[in-house]
């Protein structure tokens, strides 16, 4: 059910960006109007009506694309002063509000749906950590306290308490579960990530850019919402009440002593120590800037050409076979 959810609703997106915006004549949006405070003489100031773009004069594409319309309606009904309603009637431009804010929020938009990645890398490492065979994942405990506290299972008649672990299991379990959920999840990432930044690429709006690159992290936190609204009690219990399955990392202290070590060791760092920088770019923060910069060159190889004054334009937009 997830899964089908994710999928249309990334469907549903991609169809209004890539076919019924289309349908409208729309064309993709690329740098119109990136360097608007250089405008009307800088590069990227020649908007998709072969005018000069200013402040002034820029407008979404819902407002844009009326004022075309009424122009072009005028000079239909009254042909005869087609050229002076031409000249005095000004629709403006389509543009992008802010540049700088596009980039950011799509830096945000990937920072938002990082969590998920991570749920996906510790889904494999588990994975792969657990023993291949069958073992128990519930166990008895006695209960040494006189109580047991509300966050933990019930005791059973015998004074023991049930507790649940992640444990073992058989090799044919760990593909299904690879098949049915790791590579699912992984590729809906992609996806979502793929789509939004079309969708964040192609929004004109500085209101509209900071609130889509929120409401679009919703797509992947549909799980949770399933997880609330439909588990019964009991798993939701069990889930909560899970041992953690610990996997030896030898980058993390295992003690006191060792951590104390290491930060006598961080101590004769210099400027030229490459585990500064390490610590000031860490690898997690290079690789979200480097899926952002993928996606957004991904953006303009598919759906720009480069314009002769500087920047990218929209490729020629074609009507679509049908609206599928």
């Amino acid at each position: 059910l997830n899964l089908g959810l994710q999928g249309f609703l990334l469907y549903m997106v991609s169809k209004e960006e890539r076919v019924m915006s289309k349908f409208a004549g729309q064309m993709h949006l690329c740098d119109f109007g990136a360097h608007l405070d250089l405008c009307p003489g800088g590069p990227n100031c020649v908007g998709p009506g072969g005018t000069r773009i200013t402040p002034a004069r820029l407008y979404s594409w819902e407002m844009w694309s009326t004022r075309m319309y009424v122009r072009d309606a005028l000079m239909a009904l009254f042909p005869d002063k087609a050229q002076d309603i031409y000249d005095n009637v000004d629709p403006g431009e389509y543009g992008l509000e802010s540049y700088f804010l596009r980039l950011t929020c799509c830096f945000l938009f990937v920072l938002f749906l990082w969590r998920d990645l991570l749920g996906s890398q510790e889904l494999a490492s588990l994975l792969y950590h657990v023993p291949g065979k069958a073992e128990p994942w519930m166990y008895e405990e006695e209960d040494a306290a006189e109580g047991v506290s509300p966050s933990e299972p019930l005791p059973d008649a015998g004074g023991e308490v049930v507790k649940f672990k992640v444990a073992g299991m058989p090799v044919y379990w760990k593909l299904l579960n690879v098949l049915t959920v790791f590579i699912p999840k992984v590729y809906l990432w992609f996806l979502a990530v793929d789509v939004g930044m079309v969708f964040l690429m192609e929004t004109s709006d500085i209101e509209a850019m900071i609130i889509n690159a929120v409401a679009l992290n919703f797509v992947l936190s549909i799980d949770e919402i399933l997880r609330s609204a439909l588990m019964s009690p009991m798993v939701i219990h069990m889930l909560e009440n899970f041992e953690d399955f610990e996997i030896s990392n030898c980058a993390q202290p295992t003690s006191t002593e060792e951590a104390f070590e290491r930060h006598l060791n961080d101590k004769g760092w210099g400027l030229w120590s490459p585990e500064l920088y390490l610590k000031l770019f860490p690898p997690r923060l290079i690789c979200m800037c480097a899926i952002t910069g993928f996606f957004i060159c991904k953006y303009y190889s598919e759906h720009c050409i480069a314009s002769a004054e500087g920047g990218f334009v929209s490729n020629e937009i074609k009507m679509p076979i049908s609206s599928q």
